[in-house]
């Protein structure tokens, strides 16, 4: 029995590929969507044959979907600012590898801070309207990302002045490493 819910990275009519946002993406163009070891190795083997970027699979059809649930491949050392949504929240759960999760205050205190790992600390959710940034800790991480859509590039994600922007690749492992710090990570 064929199953329709396997996702085949190489097939038009299973994902559009989408290399326009800050992460390469593949959207599936169908449901059922069901993710296993090895559509995470494939995902892997995609984010090595585009130079080691990050990359997603965005288990909705497309950024004006309403609801967004992703599957994120991330790599240490590719900074990613903190931001809030001014209407959503959003919630990460670690399928592999192990990353910081924070919440900032609106001057830039460290709210909270953890660390999730798939055995343990493995689900984090971020409230609207809350600065927030994931860091990893391992050299990759894989997560299940969920938040309401549609995306907007206009206004969507709301970036602080007290964090660096990331154009300052020293200023920014700086911030990382201080952030780092606070859950004695290094």
């Amino acid at each position: 029995m064929s199953r329709i819910s396997k996702v085949d990275l190489s097939n038009p009519k299973s994902v559009v590929f989408d290399n326009s946002g800050r992460s390469a993406a593949y959207f599936c163009k169908r449901n059922p969507v069901s993710v296993d070891s090895q559509l995470v190795s494939e995902l892997k083997e995609e984010s090595v044959r585009l130079g080691g970027n990050n990359i997603r699979l965005c288990l909705h059809e497309s950024p004006e979907s309403n609801l967004h649930e992703m599957i994120n491949l991330e790599h240490r050392n590719k900074y990613n600012p903190p931001h809030k949504h001014a209407i959503k929240g959003e919630s990460y759960h670690i399928i592999e590898g192990s990353m910081a999760a924070f919440v900032f205050d609106d001057d830039g205190t460290v709210a909270d801070a953890s660390i999730l790992e798939p055995k343990d600390n493995f689900l984090y959710r971020v409230g609207v309207n809350m600065y927030h940034a994931v860091i990893p800790v391992t050299d990759v991480i894989i997560y299940h990302e969920t938040r309401p859509g549609p995306f907007s590039r206009e206004g969507d994600s709301l970036f602080p002045t007290w964090a660096p922007d990331g154009s300052d690749p020293k200023e920014s492992e700086a911030f990382i490493s201080s952030l780092l710090r606070l859950l004695e990570v290094k």
